[in-house]
């Protein structure tokens, strides 16, 4: 069912429009990066139409929501998919997270309509995918139309309030490791108690985008939901197909002990497949691993491990907040014990879901002093805040090489010379390889003329 279309030339059509506006060009099963929206050409997105396309054929569309507008890197995620099932990709050159919604608004207001005036697409299946802010992206949209027929929510954040009595179905996935880990499944949880169609996939990796075989699953999964709503023809070959492979993993799940991880599963095949395929042998089993010891305890163990991550997540947003708004910055000494960052370490290098939990929250951490405060204190100008930041970051990760380069980058701004050169030459040790940064960086001038800066510059280009 996986196999991929190639196509050995392109194909252009003339998409017919909905309203009287001009039909776009384009090549079939080529992803055309650029397309500005007729409304408003200032916003651009990256367009997929899949192969077997005909202009008497309307098709599912996908609108794909990147925090950062990074639209063709997202946009290849679902390519693979979008080619078996015949999906329409529409992804965004500017949605944009952690500043103002009006970057978004404005995407919004373009793609809507460009969609529904110069593309095919069945006006029943308009679905949106979205990484961290771009996931709440999608969320707004559900609630302002309330003609989404799903959101893909990856490493998102719980927005109950935009969720409140909006019955959308939401498939929400988030990396072992993705510090809004804890988030996606409040998420799920809600949406189970509200009476939504759910699924929750965890994949290996930090806070990123879901791999392509999860952006699969996904897409698979919303088939089904359009089965049972009628919203496409039921296909009993691929409901068959994907009930054994649902069934296959839940079953994996119970061999290996995971109690808590079959029963989610189970849970998840009997809500998807209800009214197209007999799941009382499903809610069977269920009911019987729910009943278990083993499933008892593994409760437990998921309960305590989520309250200590709960009290560390808070822990860590005030001492951020405490930090921003500092006169002066504390010794890193005295903030390394307010964050508790040995302690933190010391439980990540457990390998159960408490050690799981403790790497997330030095991810949450790690996050805010590399990133958030450096980049709002450095607009400010205060460079004593963000050296401050950064040499908090190097403590939790020191084999992070960008880190260390913008540490070296502060301190140099400081007056810090000597200092700034050690953290130069440590963030070169652990793999720093940008080295055209080094002769055009501003923020490095004060180092120019040194004879060790420029003996660095001889051996980094080595």
């Amino acid at each position: 069912m996986r196999n991929i279309l190639i196509l050995l030339f392109v194909v252009w059509v003339a998409i017919p429009a909905a309203t009287e506006v001009p039909p776009l060009q384009v090549p079939i099963g080529e992803i055309v990066e650029g397309i500005s929206c007729l409304s408003n050409p200032t916003q651009t997105y990256t367009l997929y139409v899949p192969p077997g396309f005909s202009n008497d054929r309307r098709l599912p569309v996908l609108l794909v929501f990147d925090p950062r507008g990074r639209s063709l890197l997202a946009a290849e995620l679902f390519r693979e998919a979008a080619d078996t099932y015949g999906w329409i990709i529409v992804s965004s050159d500017n949605t944009r997270s952690d500043g103002p919604m009006e970057p978004n608004t404005i995407a919004l207001q373009a793609l809507w309509p460009e969609i529904h005036d110069r593309l095919p697409i069945d006006f029943d299946r308009v679905y949106a995918a979205g990484f961290s802010g771009g996931a709440a992206v999608a969320t707004v949209l559900s609630r302002a139309t309330g003609e989404l027929a799903g959101i893909i929510a990856c490493g998102g954040r719980y927005f109950p309030d935009q969720l409140e009595g909006n019955k959308v179905p939401i498939f929400s996935t988030a990396g072992h490791l993705d510090f809004n880990y804890r988030e996606m499944h409040l998420l799920d949880d809600f949406l189970a108690k509200q009476g939504n169609p759910h699924r929750l996939a965890v994949f290996e990796g930090p806070h990123t985008w879901m791999p392509p075989a999860v952006a699969w699953e996904a897409i698979e999964w919303f088939e089904l939901i359009a089965m049972q709503k009628n919203l496409r023809e039921t296909d009993p070959e691929i409901v068959s197909s994907l009930f054994a492979a649902d069934l296959a993993k839940a079953e994996a799940y119970a061999a290996e002990g995971r109690a808590s991880d079959a029963s989610r599963r189970y849970r998840e095949i009997e809500q998807t497949y209800a009214g197209l395929t007999d799941t009382s042998e499903v809610r069977r089993r269920a009911e019987k691993i729910e009943k278990s010891s083993e499933f008892r305890e593994q409760a437990k163990t998921i309960k305590k491990a989520s309250a200590f991550e709960r009290r560390c997540d808070e822990s860590v947003n005030n001492g951020l907040s405490n930090l921003r708004s500092a006169d002066l910055p504390p010794p890193v000494t005295q903030l390394a014990r307010e964050f508790d960052i040995a302690d933190l370490q010391r439980r990540a290098q457990q390998t159960d879901r408490m050690g799981l939990a403790a790497q997330r929250c030095l991810n949450a951490l790690l996050t805010g002093v590399a990133f958030y405060i450096p980049r709002d204190a450095a607009a400010e100008n205060q460079h004593a805040l963000a050296a401050t930041a950064y040499e908090l970051a190097v403590l939790i990760r020191e084999d992070n090489p960008v880190v260390w380069y913008n540490l070296a980058c502060m301190r140099a701004r400081l007056g810090r010379d000597e200092m700034a050169m050690e953290a130069l030459e440590q963030a070169i040790e652990v793999g720093f390889n940008r080295t055209e940064l080094l002769t055009t960086d501003e923020d490095l001038d004060s180092l120019r003329d040194r004879d060790d800066f420029k003996q660095l510059l001889l051996a980094a280009a080595k």
